[in-house]
């Protein structure tokens, strides 16, 4: 059987990795010199509170070629194949480090092994609805080439925005990209982002919460094209994202049950690897529609 692995930037639950059999790599986050396991020793509790607290601001890293090798190892031993989607290669070294990891497995084995590894496009959720639609293939007794064109498939209809309670947190971590032209006019106004081609792109300014959840619902209903045109036009799959912000991810959900032909909605809190650019109380929808 195929197996799908992931990083812990796809925000995917416990209970939904369980569901499909999900393998995941943790990340790393780190504060000064101390280093944790993103949702293995730091809890998004712990993370929200220490970045509150703490007098530096922390950063993030790949996981290392062990890292993938602790994950994928037993699942080969046990005669499984593998499909490992990672973090986009523009954004981050895991995909570097995942392909370091095979060759070192390869080398050790003597052998090529039934091992893919795929550069994503997307993060958080965004990547998360790309595992579970590879697993359920993988589930159904798909291959290795069916749960990737399975993965891929979404590329051209998946769409993630965020609205952020401040542009500071992407500044700190210099992912702010052409977003810098909004430094200093955003004064009691909320920035509208969307990740497309694996970049931060603006999409508006807003006076508040109240009306970016509402442009957040629009956009739902008629995608931004920054990735070209998105395909579908049946029912959506959504998932509602929130950093420490669980009235207002509440919120937007019901929004979304009463308006949309909802095929599949998931909950997910943006955990650390991803908060330390957005901040607390930052909104995300990741979404398409079949």
């Amino acid at each position: 059987m195929v197996r799908v692995v992931t990083d812990s930037n796809a925000h995917l639950s416990v209970s939904v990795r369980e569901k499909y059999n999900i393998g995941f790599v943790p990340l790393q986050v780190l504060f000064g010199t101390r280093a944790f396991g993103d949702e293995v020793d730091l809890s998004n509790e712990q993370f929200f509170h220490m970045l509150a607290h703490e007098k530096v601001h922390p950063t993030t890293s790949a996981p290392a070629p062990a890292d993938f090798i602790r994950v994928w190892k037993p699942l080969l031993e046990e005669g499984h194949e593998i499909v490992s989607i990672c973090l986009p290669s523009g954004l981050s070294a895991t995909y570097s480090s995942a392909v370091n990891a095979k060759a070192q497995l390869e080398q050790d084995s003597g052998a090529e092994l039934p091992l893919s590894i795929v550069d994503g496009k997307w993060l958080s959720m965004a990547q998360g609805f790309q595992c579970i639609e590879g697993a359920r293939v993988a589930q159904a007794g798909g291959t290795r080439q069916d749960v990737i064109k399975a993965m891929t498939a979404l590329d051209e209809r998946l769409t993630l925005i965020f609205l952020l309670d401040t542009l500071e947190y992407l500044k700190r971590g210099g992912r702010i990209g052409k977003a810098q032209a909004w430094l200093g006019t955003m004064f009691n106004v909320k920035p509208l982002l969307e990740i497309a081609h694996a970049r931060i792109e603006p999409l508006e300014r807003v006076r508040s919460r109240k009306a970016g959840l509402t442009r957040m619902l629009a956009l739902t209903q008629t995608p931004p094209t920054t990735n070209g045109p998105r395909k579908g036009e049946g029912a959506l799959h959504v998932a509602v994202l929130h950093a420490h912000a669980p009235e207002a991810a509440q919120q937007l959900e019901d929004e979304l049950r009463a308006r949309f032909n909802i095929a599949e909605l998931v909950r997910a809190e943006i955990g650390p690897t991803i908060a330390v650019h957005t901040g607390p109380d930052a909104l995300g929808l990741a979404f398409y529609r079949d």
